[in-house]
């Protein structure tokens, strides 16, 4: 099945979190922010290991005390099934879900899942794990009467009858692990050492060819050995029971009240191709791989990935969670789209069955990645993960927004995801002058400081952007906009719901970003330039003339004066302007709601970097 969702306590810096997965998951983040740690808890819960003390989450007393850390650490992953995956409705949650519960301590393990529970108890139990009497035992206690001597199997399939009517409640059922493990999908992780060594990528390639050709699928979807190898399996079973049987008589020398021993042995055929050495020849002979030199393994590695997509995508197998930690270590950019892609293709290609993991730090594969798939992981005070993701409100205009328009407003998901705080602004007009202001106050750029200027203006994808960040972003934005603005109203429409007096709607000049300089500012941008065509200077009064005429905006009549008036005599656009003015204005003169921005975009980037 695929998995949807795990909700996690205590394994290690994952406190209290719940974290959701796609077909596609990316698990972004500073280094130690836990992105590591998802892939080792998939692969204990998946691969049945069991943690070990240093998993268990550590409440920093400032003592260093072992007493310090939780004494349990449990697991809730919720799995969908495939859509002709046929499962019994006795282990799916009401909404058709499968969930199963992990809890480890120290000395015990425990295994449920949520489910129909029976009202007789003993009818909540993995019948192919219990022995016969205990078969015996829940028949005689529910009252089923037999029609003569059954085997084993003949009495398990009695007792699920006979529980297709009994009454039932939904509630977490206590199982094993064994019971449930033909549901969950095999769990394989790729680490840095599988990328500097290609032969283990071919191997576990390999090894989903060798399963496919000792396990079949049966008309209800369950996935069990071939027909050869079941006869195998049941001659090994007969001949392991035969010599049980002559247990007996040795263990009745000691017990004499025993009656019958029986051993139900757990055989499985999957653990066949353990390893194995690729060699190459380049005209010298073989010799193995791991003797090359790291860029013939380097393009190797890329060979082996579209060989094995190939592979997989004509392969029937049992389906698969594939963990990939940080493939882009020490690749070059192509190297990193290339492997990307790859998995990307493996993942999507018709009736997949393959869910990937990818943990990175790569800009590369974040920004290919789909934004909706994407996991910010943050790590807090007292080493808690925090984790940030997209919700789109299941709103399909801001779902088409992130796959379809979001690059016409140069948003990548490395913005989303990383910067400190976003600036709406509504034309290139404060595009072109703001950053340059910034740069001059401060001596480095907005970008250095993780604040995003996003123009806005004109863009038919505006409102869907807005919703996007009045669900995730909204303690981060801030509005720049011109008092004449409508734009606020869409805000209020988009979701945003702070206070006024948190200032992330803030106004400037009396109609528009032009009219709040001052005449002396504007003069002395003037005269250095574009100086007058008569050599007279730029005066204030000309300034006041183009104030006082309501006929037309401000900005307007100003760049008609240039047009008229300067030794260019050309036609200037608001943004050059813009930019000029930025240029060479005084710094003394920069309107104070430019400074009142600045701070305000500081003061939240830098509470959201802390």
């Amino acid at each position: 099945m695929q998995l949807k969702t795990i909700e996690v306590r205590n394994f290690r810096c994952l406190k209290n979190v719940t974290i959701p997965f796609h077909e596609l998951t990316v698990l972004i983040g500073e280094n130690d922010a836990g992105k590591s740690t998802v892939l080792d808890l998939l692969d204990i819960i998946l691969s049945e290991y069991q943690p070990d003390d240093n998993d268990y989450y550590f409440f920093d007393d400032g003592n260093g005390n072992p007493e310090s850390r939780a004494d349990e650490i449990e697991a809730i992953l919720t799995f969908q099934p495939y859509s002709d995956q046929t499962i019994s409705q006795e282990f799916l949650s009401p909404d058709g879900f499968f969930r199963l519960k992990k809890r480890y301590t120290r000395l015990s393990e425990e295994t449920w899942y949520n489910g129909r529970c029976f009202d007789q108890k003993v009818l909540n139990q993995d019948l192919t794990s219990l022995r016969v009497a205990d078969l015996d035992a829940i028949i005689r206690e529910v009252g089923i009467v037999l029609d003569g001597r059954l085997n084993k199997e003949e009495k398990i399939q009695v007792i699920e009858e006979y529980k297709r009517g009994a009454p039932f409640h939904f509630d977490w059922v206590s199982t094993t692990q064994s019971a449930v493990r033909e549901f969950l999908p095999r769990f394989e992780r790729y680490r840095s050492l599988d990328y500097q060594d290609p032969t283990n990528v071919v191997l576990k390639t390999l090894r989903t060819v060798y399963e496919s050709k000792i396990f079949e699928t049966d008309d209800n979807g369950a996935r069990q050995p071939i027909a050869s190898l079941r006869e195998l399996k049941s001659d090994i079973e007969t001949e392991l029971n035969r010599k049980v049987s002559e247990l007996l008589g040795y263990v009745q020398r000691y017990n004499r009240s025993i009656q019958r021993v029986e051993f139900n042995p757990t055989i499985d055929f999957s653990g066949g191709l353990k390893s194995g050495q690729f060699s190459i020849d380049s005209g010298r002979g073989f010799h193995w791989l791991t003797k090359c030199g790291d860029g013939t393994r380097r393009r190797l590695l890329m060979a082996f990935l579209d060989w094995e997509k190939e592979i997989l995508g004509h392969q029937q197998t049992r389906p698969l969670l594939r963990g990939y930690d940080e493939p882009d270590v020490n690749l070059h950019y192509e190297a990193q789209r290339h492997i990307y892609q790859t998995i990307r293709d493996i993942v999507f290609q018709e009736e997949s069955r393959i869910q990937a993991v990818i943990c990175t730090h790569s800009l590369t594969m974040i920004d290919h990645a789909p934004a909706t798939s994407i996991n910010l992981l943050r790590l807090g005070e007292c080493g808690i993960t925090g984790v940030n993701y997209l919700d789109t409100l299941e709103d399909q205009d801001v779902e088409d927004f992130l796959v379809n328009l979001a690059a016409e407003l140069g948003i990548t998901n490395s913005i989303l995801f990383y910067e400190r705080c976003y600036i709406i602004i509504e034309g290139d007009t404060e595009e072109n002058a703001l950053p340059i202001f910034y740069r001059r106050l401060y001596n480095h750029s907005m970008i250095e400081d993780g604040i995003r200027l996003i123009n806005i203006g004109g863009n038919g994808a505006k409102k869907s952007f807005l919703k996007l960040l009045g669900k995730n972003r909204q303690q981060l934005t801030i509005a720049f906009l011109d008092s004449d603005s409508q734009t606020n109203r869409e805000f209020h429409e988009a979701g945003f719901t702070r206070d006024w007096d948190d200032d992330y709607l803030i106004f400037i000049g009396l109609k528009e970003f032009e009219d709040a300089f001052s005449d002396e500012a504007i003069c002395s941008c003037l005269n250095l330039v574009w100086p007058r065509i008569d050599n007279d200077t730029w005066t204030t009064a000309h300034m006041k003339k183009i104030r006082s005429d309501p006929s037309k905006k401000f900005s307007d009549r100003l760049m008609e004066l240039i047009y008229q008036e300067s030794k260019r005599n050309v036609r200037i656009t608001k943004p050059v302007y813009a930019r000029e003015l930025a240029n060479v204005c005084p710094i003394e003169m920069i309107p104070e709601r430019i400074k009142h921005l600045f701070n305000r975009a500081r003061d939240i980037a830098g509470d959201n970097y802390n």
